[in-house]
C-alpha cells in the first residue's frame, strides 16, 4: 500500500470516527431533556405577593413548552406582572416572538427602546432591554432578556449566535425568556422602573435555581 492510499485511508477512517462520535452526542443530549423547576419560584417575594396569571393577550398563544406567569403586588402600589418561558428550541420560537415583535403586532407602540442596568446574572454581567409601550393611553415598562442553555443573553441577535455556539459545543437547542411588566401612568415612569428594578433584584436567585 502506497503513501498516498495509506493517507486517504487515514483520512477517511478519522471522518467516519468523527462522524460516529457526533451523531452518538447528538443522540445523547437529545435524550437530556430539561425541565424548569417551578416550584422553586415563591409566592412571597420579600413584600411582594404573587398569584398565577394567565398570559397577556398581547402575546397572543404562549408558545412556551413550560411557563410561568404571574401577578405580583406590593401594597397598593400598581402590579409587577413576571413572564418566564421555557423552550426546548428557542431559535425557532424567537423569530416570530418576542417583546419587540409582539408588542406593536398587538397594536402597541414602542415609545422607547433601550437598556436597563446591567446585574450579574449566572457569573457574568448582563444588561437587560427594556421598553416604554403605550396603548390606548396605557404605559408599560418592560424588560427582559433570554438564556440560551444556561448562559444569559440580551437580545435576539446575541441569542442567534450565542444558540449556533452552544449547540455545535453541547447539542443543547433549550432556553428560555424573562420579561417584567410594570403598567404605569403618564408621569410615574421612574417610580415603575424602581419597582421593577428592586422586583427583579430578588426574583433573578429564584429564576437562577428554577431554570436549567
Amino acid at each position: 500500500m502506497g503513501n498516498e492510499t495509506k493517507r486517504l485511508f487515514t483520512l477517511i477512517t478519522l471522518l467516519a470516527v468523527t462522524l460516529a462520535g457526533a451523531r452518538i452526542a447528538t443522540r445523547y443530549h437529545a435524550s437530556q431533556k430539561r425541565h424548569p423547576d417551578w416550584s422553586v419560584v415563591p409566592y412571597e417575594v420579600d413584600s411582594w405577593l404573587g398569584r398565577d396569571a394567565a398570559i397577556d393577550p398581547i402575546f397572543g398563544i404562549d408558545p412556551a413548552d413550560s411557563s410561568l406567569v404571574r401577578r405580583f403586588q406590593n401594597g397598593d402600589k400598581t402590579p409587577i406582572i413576571l413572564y418566564v418561558g421555557f423552550y426546548g428550541d428557542l431559535g425557532s420560537v424567537m423569530q416570530f416572538h418576542s417583546p419587540e415583535i409582539c408588542y406593536p403586532s398587538q397594536g402597541w407602540s414602542i415609545l422607547r427602546l433601550g437598556y436597563s442596568p446591567s446585574f450579574v446574572y449566572r457569573k457574568r454581567s448582563l444588561r437587560p432591554q427594556e421598553a416604554v409601550v403605550e396603548k390606548d393611553g396605557s404605559r408599560r415598562l418592560v424588560i427582559w432578556w433570554y438564556s440560551a442553555g444556561s448562559s444569559a443573553f440580551e437580545n435576539r441577535i446575541r441569542y442567534v449566535y450565542a444558540t449556533l455556539m452552544l449547540g455545535s459545543i453541547s447539542g443543547r437547542t433549550d432556553g428560555s425568556l424573562v420579561r417584567i411588566e410594570a403598567p404605569f401612568g403618564k408621569d410615574s415612569e421612574e417610580e415603575a422602573r424602581k419597582r421593577v428594578l428592586e422586583f427583579q433584584s430578588r426574583i433573578v436567585p429564584k429564576l437562577d435555581k428554577a431554570l436549567p
